[in-house]
């Protein structure tokens, strides 16, 4: 019944916040904060009950391990101080199964699976948010081509030293260890994957410096824009009204609309589990 519970605060909290994110590039400050709340209060009141106080300290303590790793992505200007709360919130909410049975189990520890998704969940929903944006961009393809011809040889050259060390590595253990050449099938995915990594790496610095990077008059300036120079922290109307007295012109960044991806985590981890061993079967 906790978890439950818990799924249902998840679904509404992280659902909502990413609708809002999606909608309008933010979500309120408080949104985190009343997931946490009723995190506690639901594990709180499960414990007493149950004489189970496990799961209000394990919730406390993975859900301040999850806000720091969170502050420490904004601290390097990866994302916002929201997304940094958001993060913290799964701890709190789910640092167990909480009686769910993923499909795909695995011996790695439940928070560190639920990060481990969540960058493997955050990359795919990069990659399909980006393409969606260029194809609503035609200007991106022109920069991407660009970009890739002056790159090309370096390419080329990745693909083909991957490619040499891909058919190598399985050579030596199949002579070595007499293993079966077919065992190391992944193994030869490597160089594709490598240069498609390099691709799509032009494509997404075409997709900041064409749409995540602009130039505004401070005139005008909203609440919620984040100035280049600062860190993933939005401006306050204060801040606002101190620019636009200044007048001028001001670089103001874009970022991905991230906040979807805590609510698909949250189920992709909790009904499926290991990501990895799905996409990469071994």
């Amino acid at each position: 019944m906790l978890g439950w519970i818990l799924l249902a605060i998840g679904v509404v909290g992280f659902g909502y916040c990413g609708y809002k994110d999606l909608k309008t590039t933010e979500f309120e400050d408080w949104m985190p904060y009343c997931i946490i709340i009723a995190a506690l209060v639901a594990r709180g009141a499960y414990a007493f009950l149950m004489s189970d106080f496990s799961a209000i300290t394990n919730s406390v303590l993975f859900g301040l391990v999850f806000l720091g790793f969170g502050y420490l992505l904004y601290f390097l200007r990866q994302w916002g101080d929201g997304d940094a709360w958001l993060m913290g919130a799964l701890g709190f909410l789910f640092p167990d199964t909480a009686g769910f049975t993923p499909l795909v189990t695995t011996l790695m520890p439940f928070p560190l699976l639920m990060i481990f998704n969540f960058f493997l969940v955050a990359l795919l929903y990069l990659i399909v948010y980006s393409l969606i944006l260029g194809i609503r961009t035609p200007s991106i393809c022109r920069t991407v081509k660009k970009n890739l011809s002056e790159r090309k040889a370096g390419i080329i050259m990745t693909f083909a030293a991957v490619g040499a060390a891909a058919l190598a590595f399985p050579l030596y253990l199949s002579y070595a260890y007499y293993i079966p050449l077919e065992s190391f099938w992944t193994i030869y995915l490597m160089p594709f994957l490598a240069a498609g990594l390099l691709v799509f790496m032009q494509y997404a610095r075409a997709i900041e410096k064409d749409l995540f990077k602009r130039r505004i008059k401070a005139k005008d300036l909203k609440v919620g824009d984040v100035i280049i120079s600062d860190k993933w922290r939005g401006l306050t109307e204060k801040e606002v009204k101190a620019l636009r007295r200044k007048g001028g012109e001001v670089w103001i960044k874009e970022g991905v609309r991230f906040a979807p991806v805590f609510v698909i985590n949250l189920i992709v981890t909790l009904f499926v589990g290991n990501l990895m061993v799905i996409i990469l079967p071994l």
